[in-house]
């Protein structure tokens, strides 16, 4: 009986981990998309205001 519980134990440790590295790389990439989408819209305005000094 104790080594099918120890078993249920570990297997559900084992969950919580995976659950919480598979949360944290989501959050993670989210961030970074976030930034690089924020980057490209600073970039575009830049280049826009650029375009209409030249003119």
């Amino acid at each position: 009986m104790k080594d099918i519980l120890d078993t249920v134990i570990v297997i559900m440790f084992v969950i919580m981990v995976a659950m919480f590295i598979i949360n944290f790389n989501r959050q993670q990439i989210k961030k970074h998309t976030d930034k690089i989408a924020n980057n490209e819209e600073k970039n575009k305005a830049n280049n826009e205001d650029k375009e209409t000094r030249d003119e």
